[in-house]
């Protein structure tokens, strides 16, 4: 499960999916530099995106069996 100090970059390793999910809501971390350094809360602060949102999408593929 991600929380809000996640890095992106933890993120995109984190799951297979968690780039389909970023990229839904506008944000290309997987071609960014600040990646590494970036909180999913700061990204989604940085993109005027709301970090509750973004978390409940992002763990809810930990929800979904595997291969779907």
């Amino acid at each position: 499960m991600f929380d809000k100090t996640t890095k992106m970059a933890a993120v995109l390793k984190g799951h297979p999916k968690a780039k389909e999910v970023l990229e839904s809501f506008g944000l290309q971390c997987s071609t960014c530099s600040g990646a590494k350094h970036e909180s999913i809360e700061l990204g989604a602060t940085n993109h005027g995106l709301d970090v509750n949102e973004l978390l409940t999408h992002l763990n809810a593929l930990f929800d979904e069996p595997p291969g779907k």
